[in-house]
Formats: structure tokens, C-alpha cells, sequence
């Protein structure tokens, strides 16, 4: 948010975004409490580093980028957590079939924020990440992770 100043859309939304993310980590964290399971350290997820890895250096291709990366990490969420609702109990179908509903509003927010003048650098750049996304979602991981391999 810092970089992006004189883009008021943006700081609005991303504070939004941020906000509500925090409530969800204080929500996850209170349904591990009641269910006794400890909070801790995990390794970062290889698929979102490996999509970030590619997101250009210099403006605005890294706005650009990481909004459609953002967009895409968001819509992966969105299919996981539609994967596991069938195998969870009541209370937990719940709370994900909430996270998958912001998800999906997350993610039509990054694709709204996408500058209207980089049209045709858009799909060209959208279609690059959704091969990387791709081939990594396929790919076999060291590590089970909520984005990681086949579901």
C-alpha cells in the first residue's frame, strides 16, 4: 500500500482487504484453540513464492503482476477450500464456505484494480501466470501445503 499513494481505489481497498484477512487469522486461530490444535511456525508455501518470483521489478508491470497474482492465489483458495467443504464437519463447512465466498470477492477486487490502460498486457500476462500456476498446482511438493499439488 505504501508504494501505491496517489491511488486512493486502491489504499481503500487493500485496507479493506487487509482487515478482513486479520479477522479471518483471528477467527482460524480461535477455532484452534477450541479444538485444541497448536498454532505453529510453518514453512512458506512453495507455490506462492514461485508465483512472486516472476513478478516484475519496475512499475507499473509490478502492480499489474501482483494484482493478477494476487487474483489467482485468490481463486486458488476459492477451489480448495470448494474441495474440502464435503469432508469437514458442520461448524468447519461453515466457516470455509465463508472464506470461499470472501475469496471469491478478493478476487474479482484485484482483477477490478487492474489498471483499464493495460488491456492487452493484461491477458498476456494472465495467461503467464496461469501456466505457472498450473504447472505448479500439478507438480509434486516436498511439503503438503493449502495451494500445494493436486487436490
Amino acid at each position: 500500500m505504501y508504494r501505491y499513494t496517489d491511488n486512493f481505489e486502491l489504499l481503500n481497498k487493500m485496507s479493506r482487504l487487509a482487515r478482513e484477512e486479520l479477522r479471518h487469522f483471528e477467527q482460524v486461530i480461535a477455532i484452534m484453540k477450541k479444538r485444541g490444535i497448536e498454532y505453529r511456525h510453518l514453512t512458506p508455501s512453495r507455490y506462492a513464492g514461485e508465483l512472486h518470483k516472476h513478478i516484475r521489478k519496475q512499475e507499473p508491470g509490478r502492480l499489474v503482476d501482483t494484482l493478477i497474482v494476487s487474483a489467482i492465489i485468490e481463486a486458488r483458495s476459492c477451489e480448495r477450500f470448494y474441495s474440502l467443504i464435503p469432508y469437514l464437519d458442520e461448524d468447519l463447512a461453515k466457516f470455509y464456505e465463508s472464506l470461499l465466498k470472501s475469496e471469491a470477492r478478493h478476487f474479482e477486487d484485484y482483477l477490478r484494480l487492474l489498471p483499464l490502460s493495460i488491456a492487452e498486457n493484461k491477458r498476456v500476462r494472465v495467461s503467464f501466470f496461469l501456466k505457472k500456476d498450473n504447472n505448479l498446482v500439478l507438480s509434486q511438493d516436498s511439503e503438503l501445503r493449502f495451494h500445494s499439488g493436486t487436490p
